[in-house]
């Protein structure tokens, strides 16, 4: 979406506009959704928090500063009712995604060797600790700007680009002898 009609649908939904707040919840449902999801873990709660996201982001519409990241202010919602669930109960249950299979190689074999290489990546995702696998997830599976990413956990850009570097390096770490098995 560009941003002028994204600022437009803003300042509409502003009004009161439900169909405009309803267009850019579309927009930015599934990414929203997405890195919940990839975040917890569980895809009944990230559900619900994507929910309480937009319920919270239509009652706080008000407050978003005009010339500012759309995008960004509901990952910080987003981050924030994050966080808010980490306070409560420990212990949320694990669910395993099915992987999605894709292979450039045709058959079974190139099926089951995409999907294995997958989980033992998801795997090591999951295995971050929480901190830096929610920088991890926004910088490279929603491309957030780290001063983006920065706002949302009220962290400097130098702390949030330290985050992903431990996480990008513990995933070294953890799969380096794996990956270098594939390539051989």
């Amino acid at each position: 979406m560009e941003r002028e009609a994204e600022e437009a649908l803003i300042r509409r939904a502003q009004g009161g506009d439900r169909d405009a707040f309803a267009d850019l919840a579309e927009e930015y449902w599934g990414r929203i959704y997405r890195w919940l999801l990839k975040t917890i873990r569980c895809p009944h709660t990230a559900e619900d928090l994507t929910q309480d996201v937009f319920l919270k982001a239509w009652s706080a519409l008000g407050s978003f500063q005009a010339g500012t990241s759309f995008r960004a202010w509901l990952f910080r919602i987003a981050g924030n009712r994050f966080i808010d669930t980490r306070r409560g109960p420990r212990g949320l249950p694990v669910a395993i995604l099915p992987a999605t299979l894709t292979s450039r190689e045709p058959g079974p074999v190139g099926v089951a060797l995409a999907g294995e290489c997958q989980a033992r990546i998801d795997r090591a995702v999951e295995l971050l600790p929480v901190d830096l696998r929610a920088v991890f997830l926004l910088r490279v599976q929603e491309g957030l700007p780290f001063a983006d990413i920065a706002e949302m956990f009220d962290i400097t850009e130098e702390t949030a680009r330290w985050r992903l570097f431990k996480a990008r390096q513990m995933l070294l770490n953890d799969l380096g002898d794996y990956l270098d098995g594939a390539k051989t």
